[in-house]
């Protein structure tokens, strides 16, 4: 039997000398296709210029000047990530995009890339304080380099931080299509397939097997369990706001508030196994998953623009969910019919994909907005046109307002 096994060991060895020996001289990764020196030069200097602004920050150096270039360098992480990218997209200079909600420009803004959702509520503190300190100054080396808050304690501020990818790492979560329609990873042109307990997310380098075996996840202990329930709980409130203090008031809150019906559903986007995508500019697709605090929609295209960014489930390629939820982009129902407009274009079989009712909800959230705005526009408007009326007429501009004080008192 020995001779036999050691016969299999030898071709098994042979065949992986051979097949390292064709990648090495026939490598056609993303990398080799898109890097090319100028990529890499103009993403160095991009690199320096923001480590540059944040030490000018850091300094104090709050000059009209010194504002003025930090300003333009921390905009430019909001233009396109991926010029490289451009003809291997689409083209359509008409299509929406979006950047990163408010927030969150903290977290692109901040050298450690800390959690925005975390960030926030020191930032309110900030705002609230007599300093003369820019926000990361007072808070890594100022006033509140102490601070710790019930909301977020300083640990996890410290311990949350945004993985913002590379533009070589970026290339690794890029998508191909292929003639079937199907998703591949373009690092090995592999099916995508997003099935529970078998991929896992190599901290930057792209999606990987899971190695650990499913015994251990079967047999992991009650306290485990809740443990994880809590973490949830905590990440979904940190994520989408607190549920509220009473059930009465938590119902109501989530079932017939605006922000209700939005948190509730991005409370469901912190749940384990949890793919997420965007498109950038050019409708380039980048799959990955989340982890909050760690892996986000903001770690695709290290906070640059999107035409879309949402939930994505695939089996063996093929889509079978698609949903326009993403707390940090909150792209509108129009990015996301653009973007599933495009997939049909570009020959996506979309024969299996359900649109999550996320979409419905958005958009009647969407139209409500539009329906409070206009209601807004009329009260203010009739209100101007009921104040022009009363200065017209005497009698009911007492009415409102009072009579004036009698200069005599009768007799």
């Amino acid at each position: 039997m020995a001779p036999i096994h050691d016969e299999h060991k030898r071709r098994h060895d042979a065949a992986l000398r051979i097949q390292r020996f064709w990648r090495a001289h026939h490598d056609d990764s993303p990398e080799k296709a898109f890097i090319t020196t100028d990529v890499r030069l103009n993403d160095f200097k991009l690199h320096a210029s923001l480590t540059a602004a944040r030490h000018s920050a850091a300094a104090g150096d709050n000059s009209p000047k010194a504002r003025w270039r930090r300003a333009i360098v921390l905009a430019s992480r909001l233009r396109d990530a991926n010029p490289m990218l451009e003809q291997n997209g689409v083209q359509d200079e008409s299509a929406l995009q979006k950047i990163l909600e408010t927030q969150h420009w903290l977290e692109l803004v901040d050298g450690k890339h800390r959690y925005g959702s975390n960030l926030k509520f020191y930032h309110k503190v900030w705002r609230e304080e007599d300093t003369t300190e820019n926000f990361f100054k007072w808070l890594d080396h100022g006033g509140g380099k102490s601070l710790s808050l019930d909301e977020c304690s300083r640990e996890q501020l410290e311990s949350e931080k945004i993985i913002y990818l590379s533009t070589e790492q970026r290339l690794k979560y890029l998508i191909e299509i292929d003639p079937n329609g199907r998703l591949c990873w373009a690092k090995n042109h592999e099916l995508v397939d997003t099935t529970p307990g078998r991929w896992k997310d190599s901290g930057g380098e792209g999606i990987v097997p899971d190695e650990t075996s499913f015994r251990d996840s079967l047999f992991r202990s009650e306290s485990s369990t809740s443990a994880d329930s809590a973490a949830l709980d905590t990440a979904a409130t940190h994520y989408a706001g607190p549920r509220g203090k009473t059930k009465l008031t938590r119902e109501f809150r989530k079932r017939f508030t605006l922000r209700g019906v939005v948190d509730r559903l991005l409370r469901k986007t912190v749940r384990k196994n949890t793919w997420i995508y965007c498109s950038d500019k050019h409708f380039n697709i980048f799959i990955g998953i989340k982890h909050t605090g760690t892996f986000q929609h903001s770690s695709l295209l290290a906070g640059g623009v999107v035409t879309s960014a949402g939930l994505i489930t695939v089996h063996m390629g093929v889509i079978s969910t698609l949903s326009p939820l993403s707390g940090h982009y909150r792209t509108s129902i129009e990015h996301f019919h653009k973007f599933v407009e495009v997939l049909e274009e570009r020959g996506v079989d979309m024969s299996k994909a359900r649109i999550s009712k996320a979409e419905l909800a958005l958009w009647g959230v969407e139209h409500i907005k539009k329906m409070q705005k206009t209601k807004r526009r009329l009260v203010e408007e009739g209100k101007e046109g009921l104040n022009k009326l009363v200065e017209r007429v005497p009698w009911k501009q007492e009415i409102l307002e009072g009579r004036p004080a009698q200069v005599q008192s009768r007799k």
